[in-house]
Order: structure tokens, then sequence, then C-alpha cells
């Protein structure tokens, strides 16, 4: 069995190895970004925790859901439907909320917590 001495060294060396690898890295030149200005406002779909609807921002039922998300999404090119769904919500809402929307038209679908 090696002595413990022996041991400590070892590790010694490995960190100082490990952290003197670390502060190296390689120089990237990166292409500067332009932010794009977005013309259309996302549709966006909200379930609070009292399991009420809100189509950008108006207070709506399931059952008047799909004939105004169908009159959003006509006027769109994106097809983006945002749910933003509280905390402890019923499955059952969200998974209407998603069939709701993909009947009324949309493609893509972005979810917030």
């Amino acid at each position: 069995m090696a002595p413990l001495i022996d041991v400590v060294f070892l590790l010694l060396i490995f960190f100082m190895l490990t952290f003197a690898i670390q502060g190296q890295g390689l120089a990237l030149s990166l292409p500067e970004g332009e932010e794009t200005q977005k013309s259309e406002k996302d549709i966006i779909v909200k379930i609070d925790r009292n399991s009420n609807l809100h189509l950008n921002d108006k207070l709506i039922q399931i059952d008047s859901l799909r004939s105004a998300l169908t009159e959003e999404l006509s006027i769109r090119s994106d097809k983006l439907v945002v749910i933003d769904s509280a905390p402890k919500v019923k499955y059952d809402l969200f998974a209407q909320v998603l069939d709701v929307s993909r009947e009324a038209g949309a493609e893509n679908f972005s979810i917030i917590k």
C-alpha cells in the first residue's frame, strides 16, 4: 500500500494540472448578430391557476377558443401559438388547449410554464 504522502502528492499534481488546463481556451471570433424587429405579436394562450383561459390577455372560454384562434392564425405566416400554463393546471385542460390550437391551424407551439 502506498504511503499517504504519495497519494497527497498525486492529488496535488492532478489538481494543479486540471486547473492549469482550464485557464487555457480557444479564442473565437464570433460574428455580430443583428436584432430583428418582429412585426407580429405572438398569439399567447394563458391558462391561469383557476383554469381560466386568456387569449392575448382577453378572457375566453374553451368553446370559443377555436374560432378566435382560427381568425388570428389566418392572417399570420408563422402559425405559432404560445401556451403559458400555470403550475398545477390539470393536464386535461392543457391537452384540450393544445388540441384546439392544432385544429385551428397552429403548426408550431411554444410552451411556457
